[in-house]
């Protein structure tokens, strides 16, 4: 046990750093109509916005808030917990507990925004039936709901290191 608190930081950065590169990676939103091509928004076009071609129009993607707070939250606390595995080497155990605990938060919350992203706000440049029936059918797609699930997992396995470099007695 004690062999596996000392690797559960590093093994939480790894899932944090799996679960960033899946929704970097894959679509960020889907639509499938009954008969037709499915339409993918890619994940830059959720997380910043972007003008797209969609269909067979022009649009413009508007950014999805949570999802860019929670991509910016997703850095924040991969970057804590390369911090928090880095910090203990050159004993600065109380801090590295209190970045852990960054990471932890951050991470959890993250998954959050992620989970309840809504679909971007399509605007096409011609307004009609279809253009409205594509944007409100717009789901999250699986492999970000997956990243969502891995950042918050990452954030329940760095609570161990938290609490290790927190309050864990020190032998004299």
């Amino acid at each position: 046990m004690k062999t596996f608190l000392k690797y559960s930081g590093f093994l939480a950065a790894v899932i944090a750093v799996v679960g960033f590169i899946l929704m970097m990676a894959t679509p960020a939103f889907a639509y499938f109509p009954q008969n037709g091509d499915p339409l993918y928004l890619t994940s830059t076009e959720a997380l910043f916005g972007a003008d797209t071609y969609l269909v067979v129009r022009t649009g413009h993607t508007n950014a999805v808030w949570s999802a860019t707070l929670g991509w910016i939250l997703a850095i924040i606390g991969m970057i804590a917990l390369i911090l928090g595995v880095v910090l203990p080497l050159l004993k600065l155990e109380k801090f590295a507990g209190l970045v852990n605990l960054i990471a932890l938060v951050a991470l959890v919350i993250a998954g959050v925004f992620v989970f309840i992203s809504q679909p971007c706000t399509w605007t096409p440049a011609i307004e009609n039936a279809e253009a409205q029936a594509i944007n409100k059918d717009f789901g999250l797609n699986a492999t970000w709901i997956i990243a969502a699930i891995l950042y918050i997992a990452a954030g329940a396995l760095a609570i161990l290191p938290a609490a290790m470099d927190l309050f864990g007695k020190k032998k004299k």
